[in-house]
């Protein structure tokens, strides 16, 4: 699993982050080389728990060599914070619940009653 964490205005992030996605599930299907080694690479938008302002999902399976590998790739922004987990589609789910409650605890400013 990998995570990432970026900040920076609410729009910018929202147009970056959505860009990006939109990017890698326009076309369905394509092609990488890790060296010389072709990949094909095929992605779907997916459906993911609702947390934080705004959500993007995706599949991708990395076929090459005989073999398949399915990652998940799910980024959350909650304000001014994103955070991007990749990896095993399970762990993805799990994970991001977890890392979703933080984020949202220490994007909300803190009220003091005095």
């Amino acid at each position: 699993m990998a995570e990432e964490l970026y900040s920076d205005t609410e729009e910018r992030l929202s147009n970056g982050v959505g860009r990006i996605f939109e990017a890698m599930t326009s076309c369905p299907t394509y092609q990488l080389f890790f060296g010389s080694t072709p990949v094909k690479v095929s992605t779907q938008k997916v459906a993911a728990a609702r947390l934080g302002d705004e959500l993007w999902s995706q599949l991708l399976t990395f076929t090459g060599s005989g073999r398949s590998h399915l990652v998940k790739q799910t980024a959350v922004r909650t304000g001014t914070v994103v955070v991007v987990v990749s990896g095993n589609p399970g762990l993805v789910d799990a994970h991001l619940a977890r890392r979703s409650t933080r984020l949202t605890a220490r994007a909300e400013p803190a009220t003091r009653n005095y």
